[in-house]
């Protein structure tokens, strides 16, 4: 299946999410396009501005940055909790969890 990735405001790899996506510039390829809207850097999206993006068009979003902020952001956590830690066994259930919990939330924004 074609689909088209659009540059509409956000790019690759953004871990804050500050991006400021042009809502009415998805609309109007929306309008001229008979392919599916592919939005790269979803993960440096506010959910807010995420959620109209999805209304105005886009069809697929890319959040695997968000996935590793999440899964990284607990392992440091974790170490910098007890520096002793040498068993990853120890921090990587924990770091999935971290994932399954911004999964759900992401999944949140992409069903309203």
């Amino acid at each position: 299946m074609d689909a088209l990735a659009v540059a509409v405001g956000s790019s690759h790899a953004m871990t804050s999410r500050e991006a400021a996506l042009d809502i009415d510039l998805v609309e109007r390829i929306a309008a001229q396009v008979d392919v599916p809207l592919v939005l790269h850097g979803s993960s440096g999206v506010p959910a807010e501005v995420l959620g109209a993006a999805i209304r105005a068009g886009i069809r697929k979003v890319n959040v695997g940055t968000a996935l590793n902020v999440a899964y990284t952001g607990v392992i440091r956590q974790h170490l910098a909790d007890d520096a002793r830690v040498t068993d990853p066994r120890k921090f990587l259930v924990g770091a999935r969890v971290g994932i399954a919990d911004e999964v759900a939330s992401i999944c949140s924004v992409l069903a309203h």
